[in-house]
């Protein structure tokens, strides 16, 4: 992964995108009588599709269907199969935007939502820096986030912003590990830990870098190197 990125684009679309698996699709967006009332209002086909693919979106995995995004197959037939549709009749849906925006206000007022606001980013942040005081694993941090905005009934923002967050929390997270692990040393001991990241002859390395490029190989020569390296721990 890039540097500036915490999830792997595999784990970013598990956590972000619908799933796929025919067993989840059914338990995600198999609708009720209520649902199946409010989607029938709609009198164009395209029109009662494109708005019962958002309503299954914000319901989960919680996120605003983009404009060019087009759904799984499998889910957009499973969903249009419950309304008697034919998949196809969504291409032809939300060729004016005014009537995307609206049946997005629409469902937020059904499904109860608001969308993610700066109270949410900061509450996302306090979130994120108590799981990544745990765990180092950006899937884990992210994920924390993501449970906390559900059930909260905030609608998910876009990927990059909630990696951001996650990015800073686990900077601060491990900079407070590490400011507790020296907290207590004396200098004389900083000074040794800092020795570790100087160059001391070997070929021009750390100490550090020394220590971690043990020899692997069981030969006799590399025991004399492994106790040297025992010796200076």
């Amino acid at each position: 992964m890039p540097p500036r990125e915490l999830l792997s684009p595999q784990v970013r679309a598990a956590l972000f995108d619908p799933p796929t698996d025919p067993q989840e699709i059914v338990r995600h967006y198999t609708f009720n009588a209520d649902d199946l009332t409010l989607l029938r209002v709609r009198r164009r086909p395209q029109n009662v599709l494109g708005f019962a693919v958002h309503l299954a979106y914000l319901r989960y995995p919680g996120r605003v269907l983009q404009p060019d995004e087009q759904p799984y197959p499998a889910m957009l037939a499973f969903i249009a199969d419950q309304l008697g549709l034919e998949p196809g009749v969504f291409t032809d849906y939300a060729r004016r935007e005014e009537t995307r925006w609206e049946h997005l206000g629409e469902l937020q007022l059904y499904l109860g939502q608001r969308t993610f606001s700066r109270s949410d980013y900061r509450t996302a942040a306090v979130v994120g820096l108590e799981t990544a005081n745990g765990t180092d694993r950006g899937e884990s941090i992210v994920r924390a986030m993501i449970d906390h905005l559900r059930a909260a009934h905030v609608i998910l923002p876009p990927a990059s912003v909630l990696e951001r967050i996650g990015l800073a929390a686990r900077a601060k997270a491990r900079q407070r590990a590490y400011d507790s692990l020296i907290r207590n040393l004396a200098d004389s001991e900083r000074q040794k830990l800092f020795g570790l990241l100087s160059p001391d002859g070997r070929g021009g390395r750390t100490l550090l870098a020394w220590l971690r490029d043990w020899p692997e190989a069981p030969a006799r020569k590399n025991m004399l190197q492994l106790i040297e390296r025992l010796t200076l721990v």
